[in-house]
């Protein structure tokens, strides 16, 4: 499901409250039962005197954490990190707390992961205590994704011959169990809930969408452009492109006086150069002139920029959102070791296209022959049970939920808010924008994804007003977790919380071994 994720406006919020599910195999945890039992008799801190007794490490109006949570957390936190970024960063053999995140200011990575862990326990704590007052609970059908991310981790657990308590230990630490994991999961799940009846309840005005524009106006614009850069290295080696050289290339490139003589000059060079086309080709083949030629064709599409944000990271970027820039105004640039060429073909301006909100039920193509069979008659099965009832947008919501494989929106009502066009699969895409498109339509679309019953409720908001209204959302949204913070006074044991148990998995330490 690659280009279906959420587009909505809850997907800008500062708060990012996602349901913590455990799904990392163990790679070669194969020691004896009764190595696994003489590591289960170590003392956790859970089991020793804590500030607030009974081992309780963290505190608010309603809510009470053990330190098994935090400890649970603390680790999830490490092992996401080193699965989303690597084990490069530190040695996960080692102590953490002898390892500098920023040595300057004397903060180790244990320090760096303990305090995100507390921000975001704090925000957890502060939200749900939120949901709480407002008398908010959660619904059968995310009871229902707890109970089944547990089965996931069930799975996993007796791939590695264990029992599920034993899984939880061995990832996460000895005192962590089940329940600490149930616990603060469905607190997260309350605290997410919270935060988006918050953004939804935020309401705003074209007045304010105009002057959040005015007053930020280069965090909004866009502009159209194609760039093309020629790399060039400094140093005397073999094959090195110099200096000199890309200047040359990149100069005779600028002397297009349009858009058309660009990419007709551009194509040339790549034709004389090919070692500049990149071609995907496999070891058992040589490159066809097909294939050439594709790479060629997909060089010179890969040169347009369309819709691009500003950003002050570069002077590239700083030249081309100059409000002195004019269509087909192009210049060479020497930034990063290239000579960058840029034709402007719509200088900075405000994106006035329109976006759509849409409502699907996606049914996955299964496996076996009658894969495709079966998934539409399942669908067609659906559509007919919301056809038989009162046809409305809320009933069709309702079956989403129940029924949609879409994991981005099948808790949500299968709803996708301020969708750009060209941006979902083709199909989808211009079933969605058809130009005679009403309120209320409704059919079966087909894609490569597998069946999509489809609701149209109707347009979303002008291009530029998705980036406004979501920074509207996130700094109303920070101001109230501001307010809730003094009004939810949260307390942390920190004497005890300082001798959390890193517990680093096998799979994580094996493969920082084999680095």
């Amino acid at each position: 499901m690659n280009k279906f994720f959420s587009l909505t406006k809850r997907a800008a919020a500062a708060f990012a409250a996602a349901i913590l599910l455990v799904t990392v195999p163990l790679a070669g945890c194969d020691k004896s039962k009764d190595d696994k039992k003489a590591e289960s008799k170590n003392e956790t801190v859970s089991e020793v005197e804590t500030r607030f007794g009974d081992g309780i490490v963290v505190k608010s109006q309603n809510y009470k954490i053990s330190y098994p949570v935090v400890q649970y957390l603390m680790n999830y936190m490490i092992q996401s990190f080193c699965d989303n970024y690597g084990t490069s960063y530190f040695d996960t053999t080692k102590d953490l707390k002898t390892q500098y995140y920023d040595q300057e200011n004397n903060i180790t990575w244990y320090d760096y992961f303990y305090d995100t862990t507390k921000n975001y326990v704090t925000q957890i704590v502060v939200y749900a205590e939120g949901g709480k007052a407002k008398g908010l609970k959660l619904s059968d059908e995310e009871i229902k994704q707890l109970d089944d991310s547990f089965k996931q981790m069930e799975s996993v657990a007796a791939e590695s011959s264990m029992s599920l308590d034993e899984f939880i230990s061995k990832q996460y630490g000895n005192s962590v169990t089940k329940k600490e994991i149930e616990e603060i999961q469905k607190m997260t799940v309350l605290a997410r809930d919270y935060s988006n009846y918050l953004l939804d309840s935020f309401k705003y005005t074209d007045e304010d969408y105009e002057k959040q524009y005015k007053d930020n106006k280069n965090d909004y614009v866009v502009a159209d452009y194609l760039v093309y850069s020629f790399g060039y290295s400094n140093e005397e080696t073999s094959g090195a492109v110099k200096k000199e050289v890309a200047k040359e290339n990149a100069d005779a490139l600028a002397n297009a006086k349009n858009e058309k003589e660009f990419k007709e000059y551009l194509e040339k060079y790549l034709r004389d150069n090919p070692l500049n086309v990149s071609v995907p080709t496999s070891s058992e083949s040589s490159v066809t002139e097909e294939d050439f030629n594709a790479g060629v064709k997909a060089a010179l599409e890969a040169v347009e920029n369309k819709g691009v944000a500003y950003n002050d990271s570069n002077n590239c970027y700083k030249w081309t959102f100059s409000d002195e820039r004019k269509e087909n105004d192009i210049t060479v640039i020497d930034e990063n070791n290239s000579y960058n060429v840029i034709l402007i073909k719509k200088p900075v301006y405000r994106d006035e296209s329109e976006t759509r909100n849409i409502r699907h039920i996606l049914v996955q193509f299964g496996d076996g022959d009658n894969a495709d069979a079966d998934a539409k008659k399942k669908a067609e099965e659906i559509y007919t049970e919301w056809k038989s009832g009162n046809k409305t947008e809320e009933t069709f919501a309702e079956l989403a939920n129940k029924y949609s494989e879409d994991p981005g929106s099948n808790t949500n009502g299968g709803l996708y808010e301020n969708v750009p066009e060209d941006y979902m699969v083709e199909t989808f895409n211009d079933w969605m924008f058809d130009p005679n498109r009403k309120v209320g339509d409704n059919a079966i679309v087909k894609s490569e994804m597998g069946y999509h019953i489809m609701y149209y409720p109707g347009p979303g908001l002008t291009s530029w007003k998705v980036n406004v209204d979501a920074d509207l959302r996130n700094n109303d949204l920070s101001a109230e977790y501001e307010n809730l913070k003094k009004k939810y006074e949260v307390q942390f044991d920190d004497e005890s919380l300082k001798k959390i148990e890193i517990k680093l998995s096998e799979s994580l330490t094996s493969t920082a071994a084999s680095q």
